[in-house]
């Protein structure tokens, strides 16, 4: 028998390479397919969760005889509650996408992918930071949601980075069930997700009043809103993807309203 010469031998090992890396773009297709099949799936099934949760929150019809005076919410947090009692808020705002309850867990990283029903989900939830105090006091107020690919959760937030979409949108709303607000957006800056940007706690008004002008000068957009020492501020916090590990925060002067 003739043994094989050099040219089959480099011809044989060329084909059981070529078969070889077919066999490992199959693979890597089918678990992109998976991956991409489960995402859409995280996507459905979280967005029609929320769907059910809005209309849980519809506020029930005021009785007769109901006090003016009375604070009564356009969210009905009793049937909230009745799902999660770690329900604290709802965000909400006018001509976008953002229409969500807000949680506040033990720490910044269980809501990351659970629902409000505790479902695992990639979609997560909106959560108040945890070292917030969930009736508002304080001088920053953190909220955190994801930048989704179908524009669900805090991807809006991430279009401020154009000037005209703040133009369009220059507020959003906050319900608590002791009071309502609105959120007069004045900044929004481009930050890395490890540079400590975003302040919980100051010295004093000084500290404060620098930490928001140093915002200003950094922010994507320009806003009239003034924010004096007594003010709080809320933080809508989002991914975005300017580079790695970026994060857009959008800031806005917290305002009860009457």
């Amino acid at each position: 028998m003739t043994p094989p010469t050099r040219e089959k031998k480099r011809i044989s090992w060329l084909t059981v390479t070529i078969r070889l890396l077919a066999a490992a773009c199959l693979v890597a297709l089918v678990i992109s397919g998976t991956a991409l099949m489960q995402q859409q799936r995280d996507y459905r099934e979280g967005n029609h969760a929320y769907e059910h949760i809005r209309q849980l929150a519809s506020p029930p019809p005021l009785a007769n005889g109901s006090e003016d005076q009375i604070y009564h919410s356009e969210i009905n947090f009793s049937s909230l509650w009745e799902l999660n009692q770690d329900v604290v808020g709802w965000l909400r705002g006018p001509g976008t996408l953002i229409d969500y309850p807000v949680v506040q867990g033990e720490d910044n990283a269980h809501y990351l992918n659970h629902l409000l029903t505790g479902e695992r989900n990639r979609l997560g939830s909106l959560f108040l930071d945890y070292r917030n105090k969930a009736d508002m006091r304080g001088r920053v107020l953190a909220i955190y949601g994801h930048n989704m690919r179908d524009g669900s959760m805090l991807t809006s937030i991430s279009l401020y980075k154009d000037p005209a979409y703040y133009q369009a949108h220059p507020s959003l709303t906050y319900f608590t069930p002791t009071a309502d607000y609105t959120i007069q957006v004045f900044a929004g800056i481009i930050v890395s997700g490890t540079s400590g940007a975003l302040r919980l706690s100051f010295d004093d008004d000084q500290d404060f009043l620098d930490y928001l002008g140093e915002l200003r000068t950094g922010s994507t957009f320009q806003s009239p809103v003034t924010v004096e020492a007594a003010d709080s501020v809320i933080a809508l916090v989002t991914c975005t993807y300017n580079f790695n590990n970026a994060r857009y925060i959008l800031l806005g002067k917290l305002v009860k309203n009457a």
